[in-house]
């Protein structure tokens, strides 16, 4: 009775072998997609840090500026950066 359950059982156990390695395949291949995708996002989060930090400094910049008092805005602010007199 074994021996006729024999070549079952192996072919079980072979497609069963057939069935993980194509698993780990399939994985292997998602494991890779997801690390580029996150290689991705990364990149985007650093260039929306950097362009959070240039607003910061122009932020700062332009208080420097507005808190320059009227009377010395000759001698700091360039002619072509003021209104024209009204």
């Amino acid at each position: 009775m074994i021996r006729f359950l024999l070549p079952y059982a192996a072919g079980g156990a072979l497609v069963a072998c057939l069935g993980a390695a194509g698993l780990a395949w399939h994985l292997a291949g998602e494991v890779a997609r997801l690390q580029a995708r996150a290689q991705t996002l990364d990149t985007m989060l650093t260039g929306c840090n950097g362009r959070v930090a240039d607003l910061h400094q122009d932020k700062e910049r332009d208080h420097a500026l507005d808190s320059i008092p009227d009377s010395d805005l000759g001698r700091s602010v360039p002619d072509r950066w003021r209104l024209p007199a009204e």
